[in-house]
């Protein structure tokens, strides 16, 4: 997670009290990450989902379960300069299989604090066109939520009534929109290789809209869109290459090289490393890694994250336990 990413989730309520353009404010959740396995792999994803973080990463991918697979994710974010305010991530997914070409998933994710909050819940499907090719769609309602706080802090150029010390507007106030996500999945000729595409918030929903005074579009949701490239060295190690293209419709596009692989090393036990690089001046991007065990139906999977231009978090832990049926 970038420091833009982390201040905006801890600040979200300061830069509204300010009346400043808030877009920044707001966090696109689905940009954090998921599962523990897709994390370690540097959330290069999309062209492989084949387990329940397809619901995150790519619906297509629903199409190629074989199995129902239900999972619970636990992010610490260990991050020193909060205390007692329960900073964390939860993300949960069900998905499953109908019949040979569909397969069908729900998935809630929500990342904040005991003061505010961002949420996400989505349902996706998947759809084998035919046996190299598989397309799938997500709609979403993201919302978020701001208990009760103070006016901290007022903007030079605010002339309103508001003043320090007062209650904020925003307090105790809900709001949320509907999204759209598509995805592509397709087999390669050069099998296994494999080819995915994801656009992200097709529809740029804006999740604050009449929230924020002179601002129609604090909360609106950048598309983004990612392509990516994995091959399946055998049954059980495989390597991912992933470009991604954030807010590719306005004026903060940002670009970044995605790279990751695991393998079995023992019976049952993988491990996984990932990175990323950011194509600006002012980033360097993250490093991942992480572990996974698998007993009969049971899955443990273990992710590190840490942003290498914003080291002294500590990064981020990622724990997930799945079970397939």
């Amino acid at each position: 997670m970038n420091s833009r990413k982390i201040v905006g989730v801890l600040v979200i309520a300061a830069v509204w009290l300010g009346w400043t353009p808030a877009a920044e404010a707001v966090v696109n959740i689905q940009n954090l990450g998921a599962g523990a396995r897709s994390a370690a792999l540097g959330n290069s994803f999309v062209a492989v989902a084949d387990d329940a973080d397809a619901v995150f990463f790519n619906p297509a991918g629903l199409a190629q379960l074989a199995h129902r697979e239900v999972v619970y994710t636990n992010v610490s974010l260990l991050y020193g300069g909060i205390s007692g305010d329960n900073l964390g991530q939860h993300v949960a997914s069900y998905v499953q299989p109908l019949g040979s070409r569909l397969g069908v998933g729900v998935g809630y994710e929500r990342i904040g604090s005991d003061l505010m909050s961002e949420n996400g819940a989505l349902l996706s499907l998947g759809y084998r066109v035919s046996r190299d090719l598989m397309v799938g769609v997500s709609g979403k309602y993201l919302f978020w939520s701001v208990g009760s706080f103070e006016v901290t802090h007022i903007a030079d150029h605010y002339t309103g009534p508001l003043r320090v010390g007062d209650t904020h507007p925003l307090s105790n106030t809900t709001n949320g929109a509907l999204g759209i996500d598509a995805g592509l999945l397709w087999q390669t000729p050069l099998s296994p290789a494999k080819l995915g595409l994801m656009v992200r918030n097709v529809n740029q929903p804006n999740v604050a809209k009449n929230s924020v005074q002179g601002d129609s579009d604090a909360g609106k949701l950048p598309m983004d869109v990612a392509v990516g490239l994995s091959y399946r060295v055998d049954e059980m190690s495989l390597v991912t290459l992933q470009w991604v293209v954030q807010d590719v419709t306005g004026d903060g596009t940002e670009n970044r090289v995605v790279l990751g692989g695991e393998t079995e090393v023992m019976m049952g036990f993988m491990v996984r490393a990932g990175g990323s690089m950011l194509f600006q001046d002012d980033a360097t991007g993250n490093l991942n890694a992480g572990i996974g065990y698998s007993w009969n139906d049971v899955l443990f999977d273990y992710g590190y994250n840490i942003p290498l231009d914003l080291t002294e978090t500590n990064g981020a832990h990622r724990f997930s336990f799945a079970y397939r049926f």
